[in-house]
């Protein structure tokens, strides 16, 4: 092969400087981007740079920064400072070169000044190996950032060399040696920041001056990125911030093989013997192996690497759990609890819902919104609510879990129990993140079920993965909410997100892309033939995770939140009886309109509000004849200010009518296409079958056994406790309404006893099942979960004690009081 002609060094150095000269509107995706590249041409031409000014967000969000040369601006002089014998030399001569950026509303960074000149003289080319090696080491910072391994869960330090005597162990037993690196210190000398590295981090300096030796030592520094970074936290602990586990080079034979490792590996000690003749892409794949390898490492009794899906519980979490829940059962009986345990019987997950929650299902549980937004706020604990919607358009909880682990198993056990606790109902609708193991749990166990993607969860999921996007632009975050939440037409959707993309700049975003993909699971323009409530605008206005942020901090006993937990619950169940009242009570003057007055008296004010809406907005219809077919009359149905028609059938047989808008079967009110129609054909009173219960003042009246479904089965162990928590649950609705007026509680009081006799005389006459469930006595000595998890019952007449737990699923369900002291837990 010919070697192609060289072009002179003066020419290559003129084009390399080209491709490297800033310029005005040049983009960069982030902040550190524009600093390496004006880094790359500070180093082509010969000055050192330094970040200067910078303009941030409440969220430390950089929205401008300039980068200038090191002799930019000049030494102040510090009062009373005393002059110096040898003083340093002055550096800095008011430079005036510089590049300053500034955060678009695409999220990307634009130079919007560039300043060339210098009023200094430039390094000269025997000079620019130093500029070089700073650039060296820039870039090994750069990959780290890169090779951070989210999956390593590390504990918090006591102190700064706690920290080191960890990482020196675990760097023992991986296989190489560790240094302390450069660190922060506070005005009081406490160290803030401390970086621990390998050794062979960075690259040797060379020395000005140096001479050249006749057995120079060898190269030992390659740049390595592995390192461990700790920052000391308010508590006064430090927390690790960043854990890069990926060695540039072959590692030693580990110190001590005392690693616990997920599953063996073949040839496991030939892969180590090997490892320090192999290539470099084999250190890459045998370091790879070994790091997925070691789930645990042993230090003190304590395991400090865990698997990134596991959720340590703090120390005393259990207890308090198990405390809380044991009150709540003690006092109401009907109030259920169960608990998920690991191979381990570790406690791993916990569900709980009292009767209210039970009896608001019962009502409301058409659509129900798994709130999971502990993963994107960040909380201490792993807190998690199931809510609904009301009929006066208020948040109401169905039920609470606190979820340490995140698999599809520990899903399908939470989604079964919710299920089994609501009398074996299942919702319409199901509201969740964008979770494949969630996706997959709700497909298995509540199949027939429709599964959505939340669109509160999702904005609040672009808040974070746009944040630089959403703080560079006071407009993005009203677009993309109205792509969320405005659109009831597809071809209005699809065109408000194109030109979203568009006008800030996003149409390579991955993340939109992805979502995009899946805008059926979410939009609000896709499947509207299953009902959803409106929920959207409740959680718009409502937001529990805000109030209960703060109360799951690590920093506070989990005691203290569930306390704030039943205060948050109690205030909105005192709300909505007030909207009960509120909705009987109203002195509103009646409307004039027989359609809207009919309206009003039937549904709550939150739910009148909405007809009203279509009601305004039909007059501005217009209707078109399209045929008949039989008995059913076609129309054609336009607004001036949309492109799109919609279509109305009306069967003058029974009076059905339907709209291709879907708003009825989407939200459950009446659309205002339809009431045109109504208008035409001279219906002034909205057909009974489309006022729905569950938006009506009477939503929750009734036959008790008709809110309650349930189901006798043929094993009578199972169907004692369902008969029980059957029971109270009807009696705790009873005992809810006859609380509403003195008369009604005097009457259930006065029928009480009556019924008691009754029930005696039944017992008599047909003796009770109890005895033959009831066969050993409490053993308070005896583990009560071990007991448990061995699928057995245990009955103690005193405390109204049992465990009704099975092996097949690793779960215990407690539908009465729980016997074990809490201490048994922490």
């Amino acid at each position: 092969m010919t070697d192609a002609p060289r072009p002179n060094s003066t020419t290559m150095e003129d084009a390399n400087n080209a491709r490297w000269l800033p310029r005005i509107d040049m983009l960069f995706e982030s902040e550190n981007e524009a600093y390496e590249f004006y880094n790359t041409y500070a180093e082509n031409v010969g000055f050192f740079v330094r970040r200067s000014t910078l303009w941030t967000t409440s969220k430390n969000i950089i929205t401008r920064r300039t980068f200038v040369c090191s002799r930019e601006g000049f030494r102040e002089k510090k009062k009373g400072a005393k002059e110096a014998k040898c003083p340093r030399p002055e550096t800095r001569i008011g430079c005036p070169a510089c590049m300053t950026i500034r955060l678009t509303p695409n999220g990307r960074y634009r130079v919007t000044e560039f300043v060339p000149n210098h009023n200094h003289q430039l390094a000269a080319a025997s000079t620019i190996h130093m500029l070089r090696a700073k650039k060296m080491r820039r870039k090994a910072r750069a990959v780290r950032a890169d090779l951070v391994d989210d999956t390593v869960r590390t504990p918090e330090f006591e102190t700064e060399d706690e920290a080191y005597e960890f990482y020196s162990m675990y760097a023992g037993r991986i296989g190489f040696s560790i240094r302390r690196a450069s660190m922060t210190m506070s005005a009081e000398n406490v160290i803030t920041r401390r970086m621990f590295v390998c050794s062979r981090e960075g690259f040797r300096e060379k020395k000005k001056g140096a001479k050249r030796v006749k057995k120079p030592r060898p190269e030992t520094r390659t740049g390595c990125p592995a390192c461990m970074i700790i920052r000391l936290t308010p508590s006064g602990k430090y927390h690790v911030t960043e854990f890069v586990t990926y060695h540039n080079h072959p590692l030693s034979v580990p110190s001590s093989t005392d690693l616990v490792m997920s599953h063996s590996v073949e040839n496991g000690q030939d892969d180590e013997s090997d490892m320090a003749d192999g290539s470099a892409d084999d250190t890459v794949h045998k370091q790879a192996r070994s790091h997925q390898s070691i789930s645990l490492l042993s230090l003190d009794s304590k395991n400090y690497l865990r698997s990134k899906r596991v959720k340590s519980i703090q120390v005393g979490d259990a207890g308090a759990t198990l405390e809380y829940l044991q009150k709540m059962q003690d006092n109401n009986p009907s109030f259920f609890y169960a608990v998920q345990v690991d191979e381990d019987d570790n406690m791993t997950n916990f569900f709980w819902a009292d009767a209210k929650s039970m009896m608001d299902y019962n009502y409301f549980g058409d659509v129900v919104c798994f709130d999971t937004t502990y993963k994107i706020y960040g909380y201490g604990r792993p807190f998690a609510l199931f809510i609904g919607v009301n009929h006066h358009k208020q948040i109401v909880i169905f039920g609470a879990a606190l979820l340490y682990d995140e698999g599809t198993e520990s899903f399908k056990w939470l989604f079964e129990t919710f299920k089994s606790v609501m009398s074996g109902s299942q919702p319409k609708t199901v509201l969740t993140d964008r979770d494949a193991a969630m996706s997959e749990a709700i497909a298995a166990v509540w199949p027939g079920t429709s599964h959505r993607f939340c669109v509160w969860h999702i904005y609040q999921n672009a808040v974070e993965q746009l944040s630089q996007a959403f703080h560079g632009s006071r407009t993005l975050g009203y677009d993309f909410g109205r792509c969320l939440f405005d659109f009831e037409d597809e071809e209005e959707f699809l065109s408000a997100w194109k030109t979203m993309l568009q006008k800030y700049d996003l149409q390579d975003n991955q993340w939109l892309a992805k979502l995009f993909d899946e805008r059926e699971k979410w939009a609000l323009v896709y499947g509207r033939e299953t009902f959803y409530a409106d929920i959207k605008s409740v959680q718009q206005k409502e937001n529990l995770s805000t109030e209960l942020k703060k109360y799951l901090s690590p920093e506070r006993e989990l005691l203290s939140f569930f306390e704030h937990y039943e205060r948050i619950l109690d205030e909105r169940r005192c709300a909505e009886l007030q909207a009960d009242a509120n909705a009987n009570l109203s002195t509103k003057k009646p409307p004039s309109i027989r359609m809207l007055r009919q309206a009003a008296n039937a549904y709550t004010p939150a739910a009148f509000k909405m007809f009203e809406r279509e009601f305004e907005l039909y007059m501005d219809c217009m209707l078109y004849g399209c045929g008949e077919t039989g008995t059913i009359s076609n129309y054609r149905v336009t607004v001036e200010e949309k492109a799109k028609d919609h279509f109305v059938k009306f069967d003058s047989l029974d009076g059905t009518v339907t709209c291709s808008c879907k708003k009825f079967e989407f939200i459950g009110i009446q659309c205002r296409h339809v009431l045109k129609v109504l208008d035409t054909r001279n219906i002034k009173e909205l057909p009974p079958q489309y006022i729905v219960k569950r938006w009506r003042k009477d939503a929750k009246a009734g036959v008790l056994s008709d809110n309650c479904p349930f189901s006798f089965d043929s094993d009578p162990q199972s169907s004692l406790s369902k008969r029980y928590n059957y029971l109270c649950r009807i009696f705790s609705i009873a005992a809810a309404r006859a609380a509403k007026s003195v008369e009604s509680y005097a009457f259930i009081e006065s029928q009480s006893d009556m019924l008691m006799d009754q029930v005696d005389q039944v017992l008599q006459a047909r003796p009770s099942e109890m005895p033959a469930l009831i066969t050993t006595s409490c053993d308070r000595s005896q583990n009560p979960v071990e007991s448990a998890v061995a699928g057995t019952l245990r009955y103690d007449k005193a405390n109204q004690a049992s465990f009704i737990g099975g092996t097949a699923n690793g779960s215990l369900t407690f539908p009465f009081t729980l016997t074990a002291s809490p201490s048994e837990y922490c």
